[in-house]
């Protein structure tokens, strides 16, 4: 039998939708006080879908970032006496200090980030239109 060639392979770790959920309540909560904080109140249903989506697009770049991030980590992980503990360890401090560092981002971005939203939910949001009967 003629040896099968086996190197053709990788490690990944694949983040569950648990820290998916909670990087977007993070995100939310984050960019809810950032408002508050400025006086700012959202308060149709148009700007909190508005706080929504960039809580959502926040999250995935900190998971785009962290997946990349953590790629390389994984050979030496699986030297570890408990592998999955030390990959959640690796992630968690991942994800920790690249959620910081978009939120960094966040605060200084003045045409995707919190002054652009301040512009968009300030801009007299009238919020939903009426339905027609």
């Amino acid at each position: 039998m003629t040896a099968i060639d086996c190197t053709d392979c990788f490690l990944a770790i694949e983040i569950g939708d648990g820290v998916k959920r909670a990087l977007v309540r993070h995100f939310t909560g984050f960019i809810a006080t950032q408002l508050a904080a400025r006086s700012v109140a959202p308060e149709s249903e148009t700007a909190r879908e508005k706080i929504d989506r960039d809580a959502w697009r926040l999250a995935a770049r900190v998971l785009s970032e962290v997946e990349a991030e953590i790629d390389g980590a994984l050979d030496e992980t699986l030297l570890a006496p408990d592998p999955q503990k030390t990959v959640q360890d690796i992630l968690a401090t991942a994800v920790e200090s690249t959620a910081a560092e978009i939120e960094r981002h966040y605060l200084s971005d003045d045409l995707f980030g919190l002054a652009g939203l301040i512009e968009k939910v300030s801009a007299g949001d009238p919020g939903p239109a009426p339905r027609a009967r």
